[in-house]
């Protein structure tokens, strides 16, 4: 049974289409507005299956790449860390090659760091894949190396006997002190997260950026059509003859 409201709400609506020269201009802008908030509605809907997407595959790749959360140092943190033990680890090597060589002692101790960061990478990854004689090895190494760099600091020529055993204490405690950033830098790589992870997690937040705020233009769409389509039914019942049977209904727009 057909609405007998809707036969007259579109009589009504042609005669103010035919005569209010403001009429055709309140339709346009009721179906302009009526059509950006369907396709703002629309990518919504887009938006929302986009972050839903990012936030499973930033999931199963932190569930993959770190099961029981132990990665937890967040990667910039990581990086700003790293390099700090890294100047220091040249600091303590221009220290320990201190009058073992001469002329190349700033180039040495860059490369030294460089394979001290290195060997604590090594260590990083052992330590994770739980690999005790392989960290075992490389602590020994490390240890080592550390031994033969604080005898050669201490062999270095001396104007006097005491000075030799100064420098033999002061190469010691160098490669102590390189030891012990070496093994605080390897738990910080093992504590560290995937970069891969950090993408995701960025690309993740940035979906979900997105959606909030495709759902505050639709919000904003909606209000806009909302507010077009009743200064359009107010001109229509304007021009209505005689009071309306049901005030508070609204028909549907013409097409």
């Amino acid at each position: 049974m057909q609405d007998p409201s809707e036969p007259l709400f579109r009589r009504v609506a042609g005669d103010a289409l035919a005569t209010h020269p403001e009429a055709q201009i309140l339709l346009s802008e009721a179906g302009h507005r009526r059509v950006l908030a369907e396709q703002s509605a629309a990518e919504v809907r887009w938006r929302y299956d986009v972050m839903q997407a990012d936030r499973l595959g930033y999931e199963e790749l932190r569930h993959r790449l770190d099961p029981r959360r132990v990665r937890t140092i967040h990667f910039g943190v990581s990086m700003a860390l790293l390099a700090a033990l890294f100047a220091v680890l040249i600091v303590l090597n221009i220290i320990a090659f201190d009058g073992v060589l001469a002329g190349w002692v700033n180039s040495v101790a860059v490369a030294a760091a460089a394979a001290w960061i290195g060997c604590a990478w090594l260590a990083a990854l052992a330590l994770r894949e739980e690999q005790r004689g392989r960290l075992a090895v490389i602590a020994a190494g490390a240890l080592a190396l550390d031994v033969v760099l604080a005898t050669l600091h201490g062999n270095a020529p001396a104007a006097y006997p005491a000075d030799r055993w100064y420098r033999y204490g002061v190469g010691a405690v160098a490669v102590l002190l390189v030891f012990v950033l070496v093994a605080v830098a390897a738990v910080l790589i093992a504590r560290t997260e995937p970069a891969s992870l950090l993408l995701a997690w960025h690309r993740w937040n940035r979906s979900r950026a997105a959606y909030a705020a495709a759902v505050r233009r639709h919000r904003d769409d909606a209000e806009a059509a909302a507010v077009a389509r009743r200064g359009w039914h107010g001109l229509v019942q304007a021009h209505t003859p005689g009071p309306a049977e049901d005030k508070d209904r609204h028909p549907a727009l013409p097409s």
